[in-house]
């Protein structure tokens, strides 16, 4: 199962990324954090992956249309408003849009690059448990 994940770092700075790129170069090792996105805002994290967003990949993910007007249809929500979420959820990489001929006609298919996100907002630090959402 490929899994996408939110994390929340509050060191996540940009000068600790060119950081931590740059250490990364000078030893010729890739530093690449190919399947998460940090932030040290939990709000910008929840502003990029809104829960119509989520309910957008899932469907995609979930039950696989074979066109924006499908997949529009499956959500009961207008196909403008949809592939303006989908065109975010491309943007961050976590669906793509393959261009196909449909007779004359070109369709976009949406498709996922992942089967499932998750979101981590545990600060774990030296001493502490790592606390999950809904654990005491």
């Amino acid at each position: 199962m490929k899994t996408f994940t939110f994390r929340y770092d509050p060191k996540a700075t940009p000068h600790a990324l060119f950081a931590r790129v740059a250490k990364a170069a000078k030893a010729r090792t890739a530093d690449v954090h190919k399947d998460e996105t940090s932030s040290n805002s939990i709000h910008a994290i929840l502003s990029a992956m809104t829960e119509v967003r989520l309910q957008v990949f899932y469907a995609i993910a979930d039950h696989h249309p074979v066109s924006m007007y499908q997949l529009a249809q499956h959500l009961k929500r207008d196909q403008a408003n949809v592939l303006r979420d989908v065109k975010a959820l491309e943007a961050m990489k976590l669906v793509k849009l393959v261009s196909e001929m449909d007779g004359d006609r070109e369709r976009l298919r949406p498709t996922a690059n992942y089967d499932r996100i998750v979101f981590d907002f545990g600060a774990a630090r030296t001493g502490r448990a790592k606390r999950t959402v809904g654990s005491n």
